[in-house]
């Protein structure tokens, strides 16, 4: 991984986490209710997965594959837009955010990263993907509403609007029952032919072509080995 990047994202990190301004908030999802009606960029940081590992493993999928249309659905603060969007600058990510407070703030580091080539997006993910095909995703991530029903339509939705190299990353696979089951279902769905089981995230490829193959690697071991 790039060590420049590295030490940005280290020293951005320690900014973030003492940021503690309380602003409200619109959860439209089923994953941060914990979190109370008012957040700060801290605990927003604190509480996003792809920070540490799982946002190198981001940074280093999107460096590898080259993706050049990426979909994230919720932004939050915008460490996952960053990792992708860091790990190949010459990609175009659209970004959801169902809360335009946050979206703000998420709006906010990217100038602070001076990144480009980034569409911000403040919408319900429901309303998003009704919406006409804007192109076809070479990557998209979904990590807003850990619901395993919601997460299934999303997929639905969007499935068309994707290519057989399409890469699907879910995060928090484990966050309930539901999700686990969501991921169990889509990881033995015969539309996928590849799926990683990476303990908080999972990935599945569609790749027709291929026999169909369940991965399971744990961070430790992807961190050094998996690209």
């Amino acid at each position: 991984m790039d060590k420049n990047f590295l030490s940005a994202r280290k020293k951005w990190l320690q900014t973030v986490k003492k940021d503690r301004e309380q602003f409200k908030i619109n959860d439209l999802g089923a994953g941060s209710k914990q979190l109370g009606k008012t957040r700060s960029v801290s605990a927003l940081a604190k509480k996003a997965g792809s920070n540490g590992l799982y946002g190198e493993l981001l940074w280093k999928i999107a460096h590898h594959y080259k993706p050049t249309l990426m979909l994230e659905l919720g932004t939050s603060i915008g460490m996952g837009s960053i990792h992708l969007k860091s790990g190949n600058p010459a990609g175009h990510l659209i970004t959801v955010e169902g809360c335009d407070a946050i979206l703000t703030r998420a709006m906010q580091q990217f100038d602070t990263w001076n990144l480009s080539g980034i569409t911000t997006i403040c919408s319900s993910f429901d309303e998003f993907v009704k919406l006409p095909a804007i192109g076809t995703y070479d990557l998209i991530f979904l990590d807003g509403n850990h619901s395993g029903e919601a997460t299934m339509n999303y997929i639905d939705s969007l499935f068309d609007q994707t290519h057989s190299n399409t890469a699907f990353i879910l995060d928090d696979i484990r966050w309930s029952e539901d999700m686990w089951e969501c991921w169990k279902y889509l990881s033995s769905d015969p539309r996928f032919h590849v799926s990683i089981d990476l303990g908080r995230m999972g990935i599945l490829w569609r790749r027709e072509e291929q026999t169909k193959e369940q991965f399971t690697i744990r961070p430790k071991i992807f961190k050094t080995k998996l690209f």
